[in-house]
């Protein structure tokens, strides 16, 4: 029972760590050395991060020529680190900072930092090149990209002109609709106006297709009923192209409401008495003597 709280509490947690190298760069100025203590934490492109190590002697890998026990982040200097942390993946930022400790000479100029994995050698450039003053005693530096990382294919150019397809194409859609609309207004007006001026009047109204009901039909249909609906729709387009325009039909039913005048005949010859006066009692010849003694 012991050697299993053993295995799960200290052999598992250390054989999932991840062990980091820190490589530290002092720039080669004059007081850009320091003598307060550094801190450093990790994060992951995630914005998860370890915790924050100290980079103290305990933790220093020396080079075989250096003293042991010589003053760190000195003027020049490139020290080792190795920390032990979680596995956290790729390294994307890293958070350094001093304590500001002593304060006479904590001020320190900070050229670059490389984090190196170890299991598999691969290298995290951080370029600072700064102050980390009393004001100011930290910086958060992102990775500089790996050279040896081909980079992708810039697809700007295709996103753009995807872009202005889709555009282009809604476009044209919004302006056939309004062009529809516009059409299916100005004929209902044109209808209204008519109404209103015949208004005992019967007038043809031209169909509209949004007028046509609408038949829900199944949506898994045979052949011959797919065969049979089309030929439907056929025959409807056939006849509202043939149906006669509206304003034709008010223009017959104007001539139609209109009274007609009565033809005036002329004869041929002229008119007789008995035409004239057809009430008259008097014979044609009395009439005629007295028109005779008349004219006498």
């Amino acid at each position: 029972m012991s050697r299993i709280f053993i295995f799960f509490t200290l052999i598992l947690p250390y054989s999932l760590a991840e062990v980091w190298i820190i490589h530290v760069h002092t720039a080669n100025e004059q007081y850009a050395g320091t003598d307060a203590n550094v801190y450093i934490r990790l994060f992951n492109p995630k914005h998860e991060s370890t915790g924050e190590y100290q980079l103290t002697h305990s933790n220093w890998q020396p080079e075989p020529h250096e003293l042991p026990f010589r003053n760190l982040f000195e003027i020049g200097a490139v020290e080792r680190f190795r920390i032990r942390t979680e596995d956290i993946g790729a390294v994307a930022k890293i958070e350094i900072r001093h304590n500001n400790f002593p304060s006479l000479h904590a001020d320190w100029l900070l050229n670059q930092v490389i984090v190196e994995r170890a299991r598999d050698k691969k290298e995290y450039v951080f370029k600072c090149n700064c102050w980390l003053k009393r004001e100011r005693p930290y910086a958060t530096i992102n990775v500089l990209p790996d050279p040896n990382v081909p980079t992708k294919p810039n697809d700007n150019a295709s996103s753009n002109l995807r872009t202005l397809v889709i555009v282009v194409v809604v476009l044209i859609a919004v302006v056939i609709a309004v062009i529809c609309c516009s059409n299916e207004y100005y004929r209902r007006k044109h209808h209204a106006s008519m109404r209103s001026t015949y208004p005992n009047e019967s007038i043809y109204q031209e169909p509209s297709l949004l007028d046509a009901p609408y038949v829900q039909t199944p949506e898994v249909q045979s052949e011959s009923l797919q065969s049979n609906l089309w030929v439907k729709t056929l025959r409807r387009w056939k006849d509202f192209r043939r149906r006669p325009p509206s304003y034709i039909h008010a223009q017959g039913a104007q001539l139609a409401s209109t009274p007609t005048m009565p033809s005036l005949v002329v004869p041929d010859e002229p008119p007789s008495y008995e035409d004239l006066y057809p009430n008259s009692t008097l014979p044609a010849t009395t009439t005629t003597s007295n028109s005779i003694i008349r004219y006498i």
